[in-house]
């Protein structure tokens, strides 16, 4: 049996919560996705699923234990979609939108490359793994590293919108 790596699955167009009032259609027809406000829905989704384990709500707890826990993850998975082209999230750039799916960029990366490169960060890979991987592999390393600084999946990861959030969930959830 052959195994399939992540890009040739297509994500399906299902999310949980549906389509969100501030989730908008840009000219071309492609839905793009706020991804504050999808967090939110995950964050209350969460809420409300420990609150029915403890049988009382849990109130605020729930999203700082969902930030602590989830987030990185849940980021990491948003920024690989819009990578891959499967859906478009407003917080990421648009130029950057499909950037797994072409057949080259920049610096004449090519689409195996590309494909190895979303593999690995698909499955957790840090910026470390996948220039070992390039090495090893005798890939131009140049290339690789201006393409880990275009996907720049570190600090997106770790800054992108936590504070906003924090401030968003603080504001929502003041008396």
């Amino acid at each position: 049996m052959m195994l399939m790596t992540l890009h040739q699955h297509r994500q399906p167009e299902y999310l949980p919560e549906g389509h969100l009032p501030c989730d908008r259609v840009r000219k071309d027809g492609v839905v793009v996705h706020s991804l504050t406000a999808h967090a939110i829905q995950a964050l209350e989704r969460h809420k409300w699923i420990e609150s029915q384990k403890y049988g009382y709500d849990i109130g605020y707890r729930a999203y700082e234990e969902w930030l602590q826990h989830c987030w990185g993850g849940w980021t990491r998975s948003k920024l690989l979609e819009h990578l891959y082209g499967w859906r478009f999230w407003g917080a990421f750039s648009g130029g950057d939108y499909g950037l797994f799916s072409r057949s080259s960029v920049e610096h004449h990366v090519p689409q195996e490359v590309l494909q190895k490169v979303a593999d690995l960060l698909a499955v957790g890979g840090e910026n470390l793994d996948v220039l070992n991987w390039s090495i090893s592999a005798d890939h131009d390393v140049e290339a690789i590293m201006w393409l880990l600084d275009r996907i720049d999946i570190n600090a997106k990861r770790q800054r992108l919108l936590t504070s906003h959030i924090r401030l968003f969930l603080h504001q929502e959830c003041a008396p």
